[in-house]
Parts: C-alpha cells; structure tokens; sequence
C-alpha cells in the first residue's frame, strides 16, 4: 500500500498546485474569449464596411430608361404635335455616364441613317418630318434626359395612323437600341428597350477611354451626305 502518496508515480512536492491550475485554466478561457470577441469584431467591421458601401453605391445609383417611339406633345408655338424620339432618361439618384448606345434592328446595327429613318417610319413621312438630333453619349444628371433623335412629324395625320395601325407592315419592327452606362464608381450596367428589364450589371461598358455612340454616327453620315450634294 502507498498510504503517504495517494497518486501512484506522482511527488507531491513536485505537483503544480491547485490554484496554478485554475489560473491557467483562468487565463486559457480569457485568451479563447479574447480571440472570439477579436473575431466577432472583425465580422462586425467588415459587415459594417459592406453596409457604408452599398449605402454609397445606392447614393449615387444611376438608371437609365430608354423611350422610343411616337407621341404627342406641343411644339415651340404651344400647338400639339406628334413626334417621334428616342429619349435616354436618368431617373436614378446618381449621375449616370452614357459610354455606348447602339440603335438595332433584329439585333443587327443599322448600316446607316436612312435604314434607321425608314425603319420607324414610311418615306413618305420621312419627307413631312423635321429631325433635331444630337449625340446619345454623356453624363446626365438625375432627372435630366439625352434625346438623340426627335422627328416633329408634319403633313396629313392619316398617314400616322395608318403607319401605326400596321398598313405597311409592323410599325417599327424589331428596332431596338442598347444603352450601357456607369456610375461616378465605375459600377456599370446594360440596358436594351425591347428586353423591358431592369438594368443588367456588367463589369464595364468595355470601350476603353472613348465612346461608342451610333446616333452620332448618323450625325456624322447626314453631315457627309449634305457636304457631297453641295460639291456636286
């Protein structure tokens, strides 16, 4: 019997102490809480980090809507008119910045300004219509528009009518026109007419430094076109 060791193969004068044990333990539990608390601090940070960030990203969210097509509205004199226009409309909160904007037919870029005019209306129109155009590129403020083509539609109103109600085929058939813009933190987004959908995010307009802007290649093309009918 080991009456005077009751812990077989153990000194007791060299045993640690009951009280150093429980300080060690003591002091493990601090350290394991400390690293927990450390840890729900640093998701805690990151959480409220991506917060500030998506807040920011909803301050300055731009959104582009694209109209195209005919309406009525007056005219410089006041007296109604119809029109037809494609019309870029900021009505996010952030300033938008239009890079590319491709008008389309069937999914294919126009080969020029007259397939454009006679696929949104008929020729004989085209000869009655006054254009006012301008570049479909840029940065538009919150609840400001860019109106690359507005067409003041004169002579007999039957002819639009009849246009509209398909007497010559499919009004408008199939022209589209694709937007991509960013926000002032380069976050981008894709839009077409047709599709009637939201925005779609996309890592970048893809264009480098410039732009791509087709309604100011048919500036470019009628400019060309008057400048050779007057050499000849």
């Amino acid at each position: 019997m080991n009456e005077g060791n009751p812990t077989p193969g153990i000194d007791p004068a060299k045993a640690p102490h009951k009280s150093l044990l429980k300080r060690i333990d003591i002091g493990l539990l601090t350290a394991v809480l400390a690293l927990i608390i450390s840890f729900v601090g640093i998701i805690t940070s990151y959480a409220t980090y991506k917060l500030e960030q998506a807040t920011q990203a909803a301050e300055v969210l731009p959104i582009v809507e694209i109209d195209l097509g005919y309406l009525r509205k007056p005219d410089s004199s006041g007296d109604f008119r119809h029109y037809f226009e494609v019309s870029l409309n900021n009505v996010g909160a952030g300033l938008a910045h239009i890079q590319s904007v491709t008008p389309t037919q069937n999914g294919e870029p126009f080969a020029d300004y007259e397939a454009f005019d006679l696929a949104v209306m008929t020729g004989r129109m085209r000869s009655w219509a006054t254009l006012t155009e301008a570049p479909a590129t840029g940065y538009v403020r919150p609840g400001e528009a860019l109106t690359p083509v507005s067409f003041r539609i004169g002579g007999a109103e039957g002819d639009l009518t009849a246009y509209l109600r398909g007497q010559w085929g499919k009004p408008m058939d199939g022209v589209d026109v694709s937007v991509c813009y960013c926000s002032v933190l380069d976050d981008c987004w894709r839009v077409n007419f047709l599709d009637r959908k939201q925005p779609k995010s996309v890592r970048s307009c893809r264009i480098g430094e410039t732009t791509e802007d087709g309604f100011q290649d048919f500036i470019d093309q009628r400019i060309a076109a008057r400048q050779a009918s007057a050499s000849e």
